[in-house]
């Protein structure tokens, strides 16, 4: 395989992202970036090896309701009582309710009354526009993909402790751990969202 260049290496890396399909908190799985197969993710505290080349990354698992944070591939943190969007299934069209799924990156980022703090996504990204765009050709929706999705505080700690999906789209942790997560990585930082 000839070498890919970083943004050839994110798409790739994406697609094999969608092949190995869902995963469980109990054996979570993740591919490799020598091969198209799929490989255990490592157990909490176990390092992240095809993110050894990212100085920060960010993974959300919404089935286990945690983000868990690897420096240069190497476990950080993991933040648990993490709530998403108030519908279940991926995000297609704003106001859906729906969180997003898939590769995305720290685009901005602000200190929110209400939240805390905000961490921008860049929702959408060219897949959510492709795969919007085939279903507005398609004439089965008619608005928009939506935006302003991000990493958020709660103004409602009891909903996220009790395992309550609750936000418009948004990842939503406790307001200390959006704080330190804030402090702790950089804009620019990759977020992979799996089921």
């Amino acid at each position: 395989m000839e070498a890919l260049g970083r943004d050839e290496w994110l798409v790739w890396l994406w697609s094999c992202l969608l092949v190995v399909g869902a995963t469980s908190c109990a054996t979570p799985r993740a591919p490799m970036p020598t091969a198209a197969v799929a490989e255990p993710a490592p157990l909490e505290g176990e390092p992240l090896g095809w993110a050894q080349d990212e100085e920060w990354m960010v993974v959300v698992r919404r089935s286990c309701r945690t983000l868990s944070v690897y420096r240069r591939g190497d476990w950080v943190r993991t933040y648990r009582d993490v709530a998403f969007g108030r519908n279940p299934g991926e995000k297609l069209v704003e106001g859906d309710r729906r969180t997003p799924g898939g590769l995305y990156r720290m685009v901005g980022r602000r200190h929110h009354p209400r939240w805390s703090r905000f961490i921008l996504l860049d929702y959408p990204n060219v897949r959510d526009l492709e795969v919007h765009g085939a279903a507005r050709a398609s004439g089965s929706i008619d608005r928009g993909p939506g935006s302003q999705i991000g990493i958020h505080g709660s103004d409602e700690p009891i909903l996220n402790r009790g395992g309550v999906d609750w936000t418009y789209g948004c990842i939503s942790l406790l307001n200390e751990d959006v704080r330190e997560l804030y402090e702790m990585v950089p804009p620019g930082t990759l977020v992979l969202i799996e089921d």
